[in-house]
């Protein structure tokens, strides 16, 4: 008789999907994974609706640097962005803390290159209750950083 039990590993606990399409809707089997941002032309992301479990996590990992936008909106009009990121600039040496405004920011819109376009930007969006989702996150950018929310 043994004792012993295999643990899981980090590969089997810490799934990533790969998104090169120009459209990509989260799923609710999504939570917890890693989403590979690899489509430099752009592509837009759509949350999955707000009547998921509160605390379903997804992290967004920007694999290619775009030259297109890449966006991340809410399922539907209201869902609000809450929390920030830090947005970091390569070129310009220097870096901004940026956060939506509570009341009408609903879309995270890196469609330049002072917004976070660059490989390597990460970001979480956490479901934190009814048309409530907490974004946090560093993006890498060129230039002078500028905010990445905007409304719908």
């Amino acid at each position: 008789m043994s004792f012993y039990t295999k643990h899981p590993s980090a590969k089997l606990t810490r799934k990533s999907k790969e998104i090169t399409s120009a459209t990509y809707q989260i799923k609710p089997s999504d939570h917890g994974k890693t989403l590979l941002l690899n489509r430099p032309a752009g592509c837009t992301i759509t949350l999955p609706v707000d009547s998921l479990f509160f605390g379903f996590t997804v992290d967004l990992l920007v694999r290619a640097t775009f030259t297109g936008t890449w966006e991340v909106t809410g399922a539907a009009d209201g869902d609000l962005f809450f929390g920030g990121v830090a947005n970091i600039s390569a070129t310009a040496t220097k870096s901004d803390w940026f956060k939506p405004n509570g009341s009408s920011n609903d879309t995270f819109k890196a469609d330049s290159d002072a917004k976070g376009r660059f490989i390597g930007s990460k970001l979480t969006f956490i479901l934190m209750g009814t048309d409530e989702w907490h974004v946090s996150g560093q993006t890498l950018c060129a230039g002078t950083p500028a905010t990445p929310f905007a409304d719908t």
